[in-house]
């Protein structure tokens, strides 16, 4: 008797699923009718009467209706389409609705957020209206429309479609299409009437869930009008509005770039390089890197390397070079010259006084490297703004401000759809952390090279970091149906700003003519001891002008052979004697060599520049073009789209 209980318990549960389900399964669209009327300028009035069982399950409120807007034309171009909502009924009586827009389509909800529909069957009734949806041929005009769309999530038991052509229209040609996007299935029935104007297809199988039905109706050529030109011109500019205002604005500023490049820009002629054996008058071996790198895009530590470097030389200062570690000993302590110091070496004299013992270059005095630097920053910087190079930096603001319009008003007319949304905004923000990346490459690069090397290279750094953008916003939204155009024309803007930001500086006469000095200087610098002594009126090699030059030769990134050329005419009957005995004064440590001074002064001043550098403290971290009557399948044409509950 128990065992009889419990299996009528179970049979009772299994029954109750077993409605459960069928009431789920019985949501559905019993019927979908829709009606096309065609007017006379080829405007659509589409009627929509669908018929569904409601269960609670998904149809709680309502259902929602997707129209796409977006469209192939039989030229293959993709177009938006016009649409208007006309009227909203359930049961035959007004029903509250709303709609949410896409970039490529519209959402219609019917029913109140607030209330469920009560359950069982409904009629629902959309009304709409929509213009291009025409197609044009060379011998037919065609109206090629998906009616139910193939995006429903319920199955539909019935559709009926009637298409209303203009009076004294009559259809040349019609055929339909059933079954999944891409389907040519033929699971219909058509008819005509009233002389061939109304074109009535009716499915024979019921459609499983994103099964739909396309319908084709060819009229004689001339049946519709076609668009004007004005109105060809309309469509045009509605079509590419975003693409219209991208390329404007980007016009626009490129044009404002180019202007202000060729008034301000651009850099005076250079002189002819040739081998010079002193430095510049009243330029620094600091200056001279600051003026050939058009500022300190290093950070200045080379520039304070070799102004170290040149106060040793004048007896102002000691380094002290043990195993690596190098100390700046301030020799002189009374400011009575230092008047006649170049400002950075001032500066730094004048901070090393401040002190009460020497300074080590490692981490325990990152601080005071810090602020060392700084200083010594500073007062290059304040002396010599603007006279021998001018960044013209207040020049990139309107392009900037342009630039910024142009992508709000893409932003604003660019039609995004949701997923095209995610996308753009995360392509956008690895954007600007890739154009980081990209203007430090560029700066470290720019000291380098010519104007025509700078251009390549920055779009080719920038092309880099906008395919890493593009790839990692792939992979982090998953993709898009289809590329937004905004993202690529934002980043195309960038990239003029951040070219010009390099570019719009220039040097001024005086930067120029200097510029050339320490060209030559550099080239001299650079030769080597047997290509020095050919050279014409060139001075005889000696510990006095190797060390007077060494600060140089640092700053210039050039010490090595420099070093080497020392070295070499040591090894000489001339240099043999200065040899035996020689060991600057400025410079204490154990493993100095004379015979191997590249090894020893080049490499301690050469590495200089890094023990400041890795002295600081790190800084803390903050938290298709065929016709549908030939060629169409199920899902073409106008129309479209799908439903489902809410």
């Amino acid at each position: 008797m128990a065992l009889q209980r419990i299996f009528a318990v179970l049979l009772l549960l299994v029954s109750l699923g077993a409605a459960s389900s069928q009431a789920v399964a019985d949501e559905r669209i019993l019927r979908f009718v829709s009606k096309i009327d065609v007017a006379a300028d080829g405007v659509l009035t589409v009627t929509e009467t669908i018929t569904v069982q409601a269960e609670w399950a998904q149809i709680k409120r309502g259902i929602y209706r997707d129209i796409p807007l977006t469209v192939e034309g039989a030229n293959g171009r993709t177009y938006r389409v016009g649409f208007t909502l006309l009227s909203v009924l359930r049961d035959g009586e007004p029903e509250p609705h709303f709609q949410s827009d896409s970039g490529d389509g519209v959402r219609i909800y019917v029913g109140r957020e607030d209330q469920f529909v009560p359950k069982g069957t409904h009629t629902y009734t959309i009304e709409y209206e929509t213009d291009r949806q025409i197609r044009f041929f060379d011998d037919h005009d065609e109206v090629y429309w998906n009616v139910t769309g193939n995006e429903w999530v319920f199955p539909i038991d019935e559709v009926v479609a009637r298409v209303v052509l203009p009076q004294g229209v009559a259809a040349s040609k019609w055929t339909a299409y059933t079954g999944y996007y891409g389907d040519t299935g033929k699971n219909f029935t058509a008819s005509s009437a009233e002389g061939g104007s109304e074109i009535t297809f009716r499915t024979t199988r019921p459609l499983s869930s994103y099964k739909g039905l396309s319908v084709v109706v060819s009229m004689p050529k001339g049946a519709i009008p076609a668009p004007s030109r004005e109105k060809q011109l309309q469509y045009f500019l509605s079509d590419y509005s975003a693409e219209l205002i991208g390329g404007a604005g980007l016009a626009v500023v490129l044009v404002y770039y180019l202007f202000a490049w060729w008034i301000v820009g651009r850099d005076p002629p250079r002189g002819v390089t040739f081998p010079r054996f002193k430095a510049p008058e009243g330029v620094s071996p600091a200056l001279a890197k600051y003026i050939l790198n058009r500022g300190f895009g290093d950070g200045g530590w080379v520039a304070l390397s070799a102004a170290c470097l040149n106060l040793a030389v004048k007896k102002r200062l000691r380094l002290e070079d043990d195993s690596g570690e190098v100390t700046l000993h301030l020799e002189d302590r009374t400011d009575a010259r230092d008047t006649r110091l170049p400002k950075g070496e001032a500066a730094l004299v004048s901070y090393l006084r401040g002190r009460s013992s020497p300074l080590p270059l490692n981490k325990d005095n990152g601080g005071s490297i810090k602020s060392l630097g700084t200083k010594f920053r500073n007062a290059i910087e304040k002396e010599n703004r603007d006279v021998f190079f001018k960044t013209n930096r207040v020049y990139l603001i309107p392009g900037i401000a342009l630039s910024i319009v142009t992508i709000f008003a893409l932003l604003v007319f660019g039609r995004l759809a949701p997923d095209q949304e995610g996308f753009v905004m995360v392509f956008l923000m690895l954007s600007i952390f890739a154009s980081v990346i990209a203007v430090n490459l560029g700066k470290v690069a720019f000291r380098f090279a010519s104007i025509q090397v700078r251009i390549a290279l920055v779009f080719g750094f920038f092309g880099l970091a906008m395919t890493g953008a593009a790839y990692g916003a792939f992979n982090i939204t998953g993709g898009v149906d289809t590329v937004p155009v905004l993202p690529f024309l934002a980043a195309t803007l960038v990239a003029l700003n951040i070219l010009f930001f390099f570019i719009i500086g220039a040097p001024t006469a005086l930067g120029r003519q200097t510029l050339d000095e320490i060209e030559g200087l550099k080239l001299y610098l650079s030769v080597a001891e047997k290509e020095r002594m050919n050279m014409a009126e060139a001075p005889d090699m000696s510990s006095g002008h190797f060390e007077e030059l060494l600060p140089y030769a640092v700053a210039l990134g050039v010490e090595k052979p420099w070093a080497k050329a020392f070295e070499g005419w040591l090894a000489t009957a001339a240099g043999a004697a200065v040899a035996s005995s020689y060991h600057p004064h400025w410079y204490s440590g154990d493993t100095f060599d004379a015979r191997h001074v590249s090894d020893t002064l080049g490499s301690t001043a050469s590495s200089m520049a890094g023990s400041f550098q890795s002295s600081l403290p790190v800084p803390k971290s903050s938290s298709s073009g065929s016709s549908g009557s030939s060629g169409g399948f199920s899902g073409g044409g106008g129309g479209g789209g799908g439903g489902g509950g809410w």
